[in-house]
């Protein structure tokens, strides 16, 4: 019996392992686009992408390893984040603290309900030298960190 018992602990921790390990290799939180908000190159909108199965809640946002002067989750209803979108004075936009909500996977993303439902998702930042935005969230209670490096003409 004990050894039956042991088989079983040592499978399931071998399958939590697995698990884990294919989870960091393919972390679910994908950057699509990056732009900067016009007229403003300290400002730069960072479109995301859920692919994993559950919500992704951020949890802190750095700029060159430093917290930035200003990070929101930008969520848009209607059309997906490129240079020409118009963030102010659009009303398929709104701005939420990061913490505030999550981010839902693509795949349950109903396209046929635009204007009503969340249909895209981005983090604004503000930040003087914008060349490095590092993110921490959190998928399945499990940190993960994503790191993008800037390009200035972008």
């Amino acid at each position: 019996m004990k050894k039956i018992l042991f088989i079983l602990l040592l499978s399931v921790l071998v399958v939590g392992a697995i698990f884990m390990i294919y989870l960091k290799s393919n972390p679910p939180l994908v950057i699509q686009s990056y732009s900067s908000k016009q007229g403003n190159e300290a400002i730069k909108i960072i479109a995301l992408e859920n692919t994993g199965l559950r919500e992704i809640k951020l949890k802190q946002i750095l700029v060159n390893d430093q917290r930035p002067d200003n990070a929101k989750l930008v969520i848009s209803k209607s059309e997906p984040f490129e240079a020409e979108t118009k963030l102010e004075g659009n009303d398929q936009l709104s701005f939420h603290k990061l913490a505030q909500r999550t981010i839902v996977p693509q795949r349950y993303i109903n396209q046929q309900a635009i204007g009503e439902q969340p249909q895209h998702y981005a983090v604004q930042v503000l930040a003087s030298n914008n060349q490095k935005v590092t993110i921490h969230y959190e998928y399945l209670k499990i940190p993960f960190t994503l790191t993008v490096e800037l390009q200035a003409n972008k």
